[in-house]
């Protein structure tokens, strides 16, 4: 009985290792994913910039 309960303990800490294991790689996916996004949202908003500075300094030309 001794050995079937190491068998049993190694099988769900092998289950749980792998879970946790999943996890990990999504949350590296999701953070690679991220990254370039961030950089897109950077330049989205220069790009905003610019246009509303385009926008003013055709409002103050006479």
């Amino acid at each position: 009985m001794k050995r079937v309960e190491e068998i049993k303990q190694k099988r769900q800490a092998k289950f749980i290792m792998n879970r946790l294991k999943k996890n990990s790689y999504r949350k590296f996916r999701i953070s690679k994913k991220s990254i370039p996004l961030a950089g897109k949202g950077k330049q989205l908003e220069e790009k905003m910039v610019q246009q509303l500075q385009e926008d003013v300094d055709m409002e103050d030309a006479p």
